[in-house]
C-alpha cells in the first residue's frame, strides 16, 4: 500500500504533519477527516527512498564494529513486542529495553534511538540511524509495522525469524561437529604418516635393499610427492578460497557460476537450495504480512536468500510484477522455486491468504532441513572412519609387507 507524507490542521486550527498508509489521496483524505484532520498538502513517498544519513554523535565508534549479535536482535524484539502489545510508549519501551540489554555497545544504541525518538524522529528514522546494527529488511519491516499500527506483530515476526535463523546455526553446528573432528584428526594423522613415520620406514627399507611390493612402492611414491609440492598444493588452496570469496563479490557472472555449482553437488547441493528458499520464503511472508507492497518485498529478499542463483530468479520476478504479472507467473519461468512453493502461491493468489501461503512452506521447511542436515552428517561419519581405515590399512600394509618379505628371507637363511 501506498505511503503519503501529509500537511494539514486539526480540528482547533493547529498545524500537524506525519504520515500514513492509503491506497490513494482520497483514500488518505477521508482517513485524515475520520479522525479531525484536513489535509493542506498530501505527497506520496517514492518507493525505495534512500535511508537517511547515519548519525551517532553518542557512539561514533560503534558503526566500525559491525552489526549487533543475532542473539541481541532476537532478545530486542521479544520485550518490544511483550511492551508495545500492552501500549507502553516507544520511549519507554526503549528504556526497558536498554535496562534488560547486557551488551553495552547494543545497549549505547537504544540509548541514542531514544534521543533521536525524543527529538521527534519515527522509531523506523531512528533506526535509519544505525545502518551497521539495523539491516535494511530489519528497517523496512519495523517501517511497515509502524506505518500500519502493527508493531507489535512485527516485533514478533522478526524474532520468529531471527530465532529460525539461529535455529538452523546451531543445527548445523551441532551436526557437522563429531565429522569435523574427525576430519581434523583423520587429516593430521594423514599428514604425520606420510611427513614422518612412511619417510623412516622409507629409509630403513631402502637401505636394505630387499625387493619393495607395488603397494608399497605407491605409498613411498605418494610420500615423497606430498613432502616435495605440499607447500605448491596449499597455496593452491589458499588461493583458490581467497579467490572465491573475492571473486563472489566482485564479479556477479562468477557468483552465479560458484553458486550454480554449490546447489548441484551431489549431496549437499539440494540442502543450499532449500536453505536459500527458506529465507526467501521466512522474508517474503513477513514483508508481505507487514504491509510492503509485493514488488518492494521481492528487491527486499533479493539480498537475503544467500544464493547468487535464486537471488537472480528473484530480481527477475521483480521486474516481471513490474510489468504487470501475477506473483505465480512471474516466478513459474524459474526452475529454482519448487513445484510446492508454487502451488502454494497459487493457492495463496486464489485466496487471498499469500501470506499464509508462504508461512506453510517455510514451516515445511523448518521441519525438513534440520532432518536433512543430520542425515547428511550422519552419512558422512562412517564415510570418514571407512576412509581413515583404508589409508591406516594401506599404509600398513605397505610397511609390514617388506618387512615380512625381508624376515622371511633371512630365515631361510
Amino acid at each position: 500500500m501506498p505511503v503519503f507524507h501529509y500537511t494539514g490542521i486539526d480540528d482547533r486550527g493547529r498545524s500537524i504533519k506525519g504520515t500514513m498508509p492509503a491506497s490513494d489521496e482520497a483514500n488518505l483524505e477521508e482517513k485524515l477527516r475520520a479522525i479531525g484532520y484536513w489535509p493542506l498538502e498530501v505527497e506520496q513517498e517514492i518507493l525505495g527512498r534512500k535511508r537517511a544519513k547515519p548519525d551517532d554523535p553518542g557512539v561514533p565508534w560503534l558503526n566500525w564494529f559491525g552489526k549487533a549479535r543475532r542473539r541481541d536482535l532476537i532478545d530486542f524484539c521479544t520485550i518490544m513486542s511483550f511492551q508495545t502489545k500492552v501500549g507502553i510508549p516507544l520511549i519507554q519501551a526503549l528504556h526497558v529495553a536498554r535496562q534488560d540489554c547486557e551488551n553495552e555497545r547494543f545497549g549505547n544504541v537504544l540509548k541514542g534511538l531514544q534521543r533521536h525518538i525524543e527529538g521527534g524522529l519515527l522509531f523506523h528514522e531512528a533506526l535509519e540511524k544505525y545502518p551497521k546494527t539495523f539491516s535494511l529488511h530489519f528497517i523496512s519491516v519495523i517501517r511497515a509495522g509502524e506505518l500500519s499500527s502493527r508493531l507489535p506483530e512485527t516485533f514478533l515476526d522478526l524474532k520468529n525469524y531471527l530465532e529460525w535463523v539461529e535455529n538452523v546455526i546451531a543445527e548445523v553446528r551441532q551436526a557437522s561437529l563429531y565429522p569435523l573432528i574427525v576430519m581434523t584428526v583423520v587429516g593430521g594423522f594423514v599428514l604425520f604418516l606420510f611427513s614422518y613415520i612412511i619417510p623412516q620406514f622409507a629409509a630403513l627399507l631402502k637401505s636394505t635393499n630387499a625387493p619393495l611390493p607395488l603397494i608399497t612402492q605407491i605409498i613411498f611414491g605418494v610420500s615423497d610427492f606430498a613432502k616435495a609440492t605440499w607447500w605448491f598444493w596449499g597455496s593452491i588452496l589458499i588461493f583458490c578460497t581467497l579467490g572465491i570469496m573475492i571473486g563472489r563479490r566482485i564479479s556477479k557472472r562468477f557468483a552465479i557460476w560458484v553458486d550454480s555449482a554449490k546447489i548441484k553437488l551431489p549431496i549437499f547441493g539440494e540442502l543450499n537450495l532449500m536453505l536459500s528458499i527458506s529465507r526467501f520464503t521466512h522474508n517474503l511472508s513477513i514483508l508481505y504480512r507487514s504491509g510492503i507492497p509485493i514488488i518492494q518485498a521481492f528487491h527486499l529478499c533479493e539480498e537475503l536468500v544467500g544464493n547468487a542463483v535464486v537471488e537472480k530468479a528473484v530480481a527477475e520476478s521483480e521486474e516481471s510484477l513490474k510489468g504487470g504479472e501475477i506473483i505465480s507467473e512471474a516466478m513459474r519461468r524459474h526452475d529454482v522455486f519448487p513445484s510446492m512453493l508454487m502451488q502454494m502461491v497459487i493457492m495463496g493468489e486464489t485466496t487471498g491468504n499469500l501470506d499464509a501461503a508462504l508461512d506453510n512452506v517455510a514451516d515445511y521447511y523448518n521441519q525438513i532441513i534440520p532432518r536433512r542436515i543430520k542425515k547428511i552428517f550422519t552419512i558422512l561419519e562412517p564415510a570418514l572412519i571407512v576412509f581413515l581405515i583404508f589409508v591406516v590399512g594401506a599404509v600398513a600394509l605397505a610397511i609390514f609387507l617388506p618387512i615380512i618379505s625381508l624376515m622371511g628371507s633371512i630365515s631361510k637363511r
